[in-house]
């Protein structure tokens, strides 16, 4: 009797164990953190995404205009020719560009003392024209017409001047025709003849006997015009 005790009490305690091992709770999957929500009222800053290499300018820098040396051409004091003197100026691809720039330089005059403005005082450039043929069209203020004096000589260096000045410093530049105000003119003061385009005349450059491009030098060149 007392071992049917014991044997049914045992049996028990087993029911027990396996009930209570089978009523445990399975351990529970880790989850992801709920991320926090913000009041309504609150202010939420923009997030920086910007990486340093982004901050970084790509573009290259632009190429610094080059200078080029040319010769700008004054009266000789003696009047009897031109005296070049070395001035310079920023190679642009625009030769109209580059004809301004000379004759600026030009119009501020000689820095030699054997030397004689080209223009007289006041004159300015109105504008340059350039065509696809090689000829420039330089528009002048009245100035260049009433501030002139002298005889033919002084007229023919004056316009020899700015014409040799301009052609001989620019590649692109074949003749140079000379406008006041917006109209030609026949003359500057009645003796050169101002009615065409006029080429170099390097046999007024003192010391110089050079033609432009290696070229033979053109009959025109004594008296001015074009073939």
């Amino acid at each position: 009797m007392i071992a049917g005790a014991i044997q049914r009490a045992a049996s028990a305690a087993i029911v027990v164990a396996l009930l209570a091992a089978g009523c445990a709770p399975a351990p529970s999957e880790p989850t992801e953190p709920t991320p926090a929500t913000p009041p309504p009222d609150a202010v939420v800053e923009p997030q920086d995404d910007t990486r340093p290499e982004d901050d970084a300018d790509d573009t290259p820098a632009p190429n610094p205009l080059r200078r080029e040396a040319v010769e700008v051409y004054f009266p000789a004091k003696n009047h009897d020719g031109l005296i070049g003197e070395t001035r310079q100026i920023f190679h642009t691809s625009t030769p109209g560009d580059r004809v301004k720039q000379i004759v600026a330089d030009l119009i501020a005059g000689p820095t030699a003392q054997r030397s004689l403005r080209a223009v007289p005082a006041g004159c300015q450039l109105r504008q340059a024209f350039v065509l696809d043929d090689g000829t420039v069209y330089l528009d002048f203020t009245g100035e260049l017409v009433e501030g002139i004096g002298g005889g033919s000589m002084e007229e023919l260096l004056t316009v020899y001047a700015i014409v040799d000045s301009v052609v001989l410093n620019v590649a692109e530049i074949r003749r140079a025709a000379i406008l006041v105000n917006g109209s030609p003119v026949e003359t500057l003061n009645g003796h050169t003849d101002l009615r065409r385009p006029l080429v170099p005349n390097v046999r007024l450059i003192l010391g110089r006997s050079i033609t432009k491009g290696g070229a033979p030098e053109s009959p025109f060149a004594a008296t001015g015009g074009v073939p």
